[in-house]
């Protein structure tokens, strides 16, 4: 056999492996874009479904930087303050705490904040999470 013939074959069998690699692997490619797919559709009906929420945890956001962030951190992971992250207290707990403040430890918010921007700023630590 001649080197040209080897040659041909060698590639004739190396485009062959590449279709069959491509072929073979083919349905598996086809179960990873549907299942991306249908977690894109999930995020979008989601984000959907609560457009409030999305806007008043970045008000809270804002709200937390301006107000909150040279005690708890940037990150609210904490720095004079406590870290914020994953609160096990309710809403209306955290509002009073904003409110009325924590004798010795934390400032009064409640003539800088009113109720809206107090349940923004709530919106926002209920984002956090460990």
């Amino acid at each position: 056999m001649s080197i040209e013939t080897k040659a041909a074959l060698l590639g004739l069998a190396a485009g062959l492996a590449v279709l069959g690699g491509t072929f073979g692997l083919s349905p598996l490619l086809q179960l990873a874009t549907a299942a991306a797919a249908k977690e894109q559709s999930t995020n979008i009906a989601s984000a959907a479904t609560s457009p409030t929420l999305e806007g008043e945890a970045r008000r809270g956001h804002s709200l937390f930087d301006h107000n909150c962030a040279h005690c708890h951190g940037d990150d609210a992971r904490g720095d004079e303050g406590p870290s914020l992250y994953d609160l096990n207290k309710t809403d209306a707990r955290i509002a009073r705490i904003v409110r009325e403040g924590i004798k010795g430890e934390m400032p009064k918010f409640g003539a800088k904040l009113n109720d809206a921007d107090i349940q923004a700023l709530i919106a926002y630590l209920r984002t956090l999470n460990s």
